[in-house]
């Protein structure tokens, strides 16, 4: 067992997921907040688009400063359970220039 303390961590809290997540077969209790939430939506339109339809995109391009997009959303739960499981080292692999290992190396 690894004796780990976070120091540069944001803290370990406890996560409540919606309520449609109840189904999930795996669920997280833990979840360290790296993003800057929450992200707004922007009204989006688009030609040859119905006047009844109204599109709405997610920001998550904007969670942060150096973790943005996506990415960031899922390290919070796997930094969260690395950490309290008293990991030392996170290891992660990804294509050249990959979004996911540089975010991942930003977070750790």
């Amino acid at each position: 067992m690894c004796t780990f303390q976070p120091k540069n961590y944001h803290s370990l809290t406890d996560y409540q997921p919606p309520t449609w997540a109840g189904e999930l077969k795996s669920i997280p209790e833990k979840r360290i907040q790296l993003a800057q939430l929450p992200t707004p939506l922007h009204k989006w339109t688009l030609n040859n688009v119905p006047a009844h339809v109204e599109l709405f995109i997610k920001r998550d391009d904007l969670t942060g400063s150096t973790l943005s997009g996506n990415k960031v959303r899922k390290l919070e739960f796997i930094l969260a359970s690395a950490v309290s499981r008293g990991c030392k080292s996170v290891i992660t692999c990804g294509s050249m220039q990959s979004n996911h290992c540089r975010a991942t190396a930003v977070a750790a």
